[in-house]
């Protein structure tokens, strides 16, 4: 009768086991992974000046838009991403028909992005970003004459540039992307422009952009996330 108890309770403790395993293996799996990224932006400003009445031009800068993502997915349908990025991001102004004003910065961001969706496929990121302008390049043009000035840690922008960003991400890493800055671009105070006849002061200078652009994952396999039907393949 003990030999009989002791096969009964040892093959109970067996069938316990498997089935841990297998509630185990039916959880989805954390992944992380790095991603390098490079965008295209478009980017605008809405200008107001004293005394002028600016028109707002949209901006191309296909380059020098880099970045490092590093994901954590929590499960196949929600996840995290941070990094670092290096941004071409500005505005162009036009005064009247014959002068205009181009004012870019270039500047290392920290995202940080909460992802919805399809992990492995299509899914929607909602995030923040902080970045800081690192140099500034100024250019004007009048009719055909251009002057221009480039200087490190300008105080003629602000350095901290905080936005907020939406994106949806396709499944072979393909982006679009809206971005909207929270502060002004230009420091009104240290802004002044005499050039033509005429004086800019802009007052406002609020900054927006659209971003088309492509994230490389460095392990090339996708997240192989598990479920009771599907254990030990990946979706």
């Amino acid at each position: 009768m003990i030999k009989k108890i002791s096969v009964l309770i040892a093959a109970l403790f067996f069938c316990l086991q498997i089935n841990a395993q297998d509630v185990s293996s039916s959880k989805p799996k954390k992944d992380m992974y790095f991603e390098s990224a490079s965008e295209t932006i478009l980017s605008w400003g809405n200008v107001e000046a004293e005394n002028l009445d600016p028109k707002n031009v949209v901006r191309f800068s296909p380059f020098i838009n880099l970045g490092g993502q590093f994901h954590i997915d929590f499960n196949q349908h929600a996840g995290f991403y941070t990094g670092l990025s290096l941004r071409n991001i500005g505005i162009i102004t036009k005064l009247n028909d014959s002068v205009k004003v181009k004012q870019r910065v270039y500047t290392i961001g920290i995202p940080v992005g909460f992802k919805f969706g399809n992990m492995a496929g299509t899914f929607f990121a909602i995030g923040a970003e902080a970045e800081f302008a690192i140099n500034y390049k100024q250019k004007v043009y009048v009719n055909d004459a251009k002057s221009k000035t480039n200087t490190w840690f300008s105080d003629r922008t602000n350095i901290f540039l905080p936005s907020v960003f939406a994106e949806v991400r396709f499944k072979e890493g393909e982006y679009l992307k809206f971005g909207y800055y929270l502060s002004d671009f230009l420091q009104s105070g240290n802004q002044h422009i005499n050039v033509s006849n005429l004086d800019y002061i802009p007052t406002k200078s609020q900054m927006s952009y659209i971003s088309f652009g492509y994230a490389f994952r460095h392990l090339k396999d996708k997240t192989s996330y598990t479920s009771p039907e599907t254990t030990g393949t990946s979706l």
